[in-house]
């Protein structure tokens, strides 16, 4: 791994770290009601998405087994219309897709 995925790579393990830390104690309902905590996951997943659009493409390829494109795509829309964010769908993003990147970028 090049220094400049390096960079990118701990950037985001900080933010999966924050949305961890942002929803101890918080379920499905609290998440919905709790516009601050919307908002504060909603940064990172922006920030994740704006750190794997600069990861290099070798890195890409290389761990071609994480969905690259859709990781940016949630970027896009969350950074360019936050308030067509589906919140529902925010959750189960969370549920089903952070615990994975999160056992991924452990490993490296």
């Amino acid at each position: 791994m090049n220094a400049r995925d390096w960079i990118h790579v701990h950037r985001i393990k900080e933010e999966l770290a924050f949305i961890k830390k942002a929803l101890v104690n918080i379920d499905r309902e609290a998440f919905l009601q709790n516009d601050i905590v919307q908002h504060a996951v909603s940064m990172s997943l922006i920030t994740i998405g704006e750190c794997a659009k600069c990861l290099s493409e070798e890195f890409k390829e290389t761990h071609s087994q994480i969905e690259w494109v859709q990781i940016i795509a949630v970027r896009n829309i969350a950074a360019h219309g936050y308030w067509q964010l589906n919140m529902e769908q925010i959750w189960q993003a969370i549920v089903e897709d952070i615990p994975q990147l999160e056992c991924f970028f452990a490993s490296l």
